[in-house]
């Protein structure tokens, strides 16, 4: 089950199941079970802004990119845990970490 807030550690999670998984793949997959536990349904964009600041964390790194199934779509961009940060205390609030590394 997801909890509202947690979507760094449900990244995490995923992530450790999947070995690497595209955006938009994760998005869909962490909307569906939010709206399957009646907690707020957090938005495609920010959920991208979750990937930028994991990606900027060190938490996570991109590892490769597919055309998509439509021209007029974007790229599929893949990532996976970067290794050895698996059990990082950073997982639990990103956000918290991504603002003090800012200022």
């Amino acid at each position: 089950m997801v909890k509202v807030g947690y979507c760094g550690v449900w990244i995490r999670d995923h992530l450790s199941e999947v070995g690497e998984d595209f955006i938009q793949h994760m998005s869909t997959l962490y909307r569906r079970e939010l709206k399957e536990t009646k907690n707020h349904v957090t938005s495609y964009h920010s959920f991208c802004k979750m990937i930028y600041v994991l990606e900027s964390l060190n938490l996570i790194e991109f590892t490769h990119e597919e055309p998509a199934s439509r021209d007029w779509l974007k790229h599929r961009k893949y990532y996976r845990i970067k290794p050895g940060m698996e059990n990082n205390l950073k997982w639990e609030n990103p956000q918290k970490y991504y603002e003090a590394k800012a200022t």
